[in-house]
């Protein structure tokens, strides 16, 4: 249970993440790959993304554009 609430929320974290870090980063790297690198930077020491496991963090990492 405990797992399943921290799941929702940690989903929740990582939407806003997406809509309003993500956006900025992007924004401001010279690239996209280096605002790739600098959102798993972020990812790798964020609960609510490592709640997911590194395959998936690369995974849904990958696919921002």
């Amino acid at each position: 249970m405990i797992r399943w609430i921290l799941g929702k929320y940690y989903a929740r974290l990582r939407r806003l993440d997406i809509e309003v870090l993500w956006p900025e980063i992007r924004d401001k790297a010279p690239n996209i790959a280096e605002a790739r690198k600098a959102f798993i930077r972020h990812a790798d020491c964020d609960p609510a993304w490592l709640f997911l496991g590194v395959a998936k963090i690369d995974e849904i990492i990958g696919g921002l554009k």
